[in-house]
């Protein structure tokens, strides 16, 4: 299916000193029609949080090749009850830092921007703090760290790629399109998949087996990259 990119409609105005509040009253209405897009530590904490590996969490609650939460088909997200959100404390950072949304330039420059509210929406919006003050309340670092960490894994593997045909870059939003299409429950990469990756229990500190995670995937990627040759450079040595 097609996803909305709601991200590409924020103005990013605003910096962690900016005045900012934001009072939820639990009318769940953010909590449908949206595509919520996780990384491994989000599926991670998720499937911990529901007893699962992240195999099984995978196969169970994610479709678009496990980058998706999976929603029910009245719309509403797949953890959404009477009571709310059944996974809370581990809920995503997408949901987490609702209403804001959180920019990261490729100079690692960061900015935040409102996302449209729902109409009928019972949030309360105000100036009584700052972006930093509703951040803290949300306990959003953790998920800020290993997000931009796992991003920066995401661009070393697509400039491997790139590496192997420089005509990669063009096919990339054919690739996207290609995943977010796969059948609910399939895996586009080991790269979401942590339990494939890592030897873990369920008991492990999910912190820690981020940090084994991103090694292993290094050394996964040092290793390809140095079996590949630059299209062009191949073309030469066959001169």
């Amino acid at each position: 299916m097609a996803y909305g990119d709601l991200v590409a409609r924020v103005d990013f105005d605003m910096t962690r000193a900016s005045s900012f509040s934001y009072n939820c009253h639990a009318c769940k209405r953010c909590c449908r029609n949206k595509a919520i897009r996780v990384n491994p530590y989000e599926v991670l904490r998720l499937a911990r949080r529901l007893g699962l590996s992240t195999t099984e969490f995978i196969e169970r609650k994610t479709e678009a090749g496990g980058t998706v939460l999976r929603s029910a088909e009245d719309g509403n997200c797949v953890f959404l009850n009477e009571q709310g959100c059944s996974v809370h404390p581990d809920r995503p950072l997408a949901c987490r830092i609702y209403p804001l949304a959180r920019w990261v330039s490729a100079e690692g420059e960061e900015s935040f921007g409102h996302l449209a509210p729902h109409p009928q929406t019972e949030g309360v919006y105000g100036n009584a703090g700052t972006v930093q003050d509703y951040l803290d309340q949300q306990v959003v670092e953790p998920y800020f760290r290993n997000s931009d960490r796992y991003g920066v894994l995401y661009d070393k593997m697509l400039a491997i790629l790139e590496k192997a045909d420089p005509h990669e870059l063009d096919r990339r939003q054919d690739r996207r399109k290609e995943i977010d299409e796969l059948p609910s429950g399939s895996v586009a990469s080991a790269f979401m998949d942590i339990d494939s990756m890592v030897r873990t229990s369920l008991q492990d500190d999910p912190d820690k087996i981020v940090e084994r995670h991103i090694k292993e995937v290094e050394k996964c990627l040092i290793s390809i990259d140095g079996e590949i040759m630059p299209a062009e450079s191949i073309r030469d040595s066959e001169v």
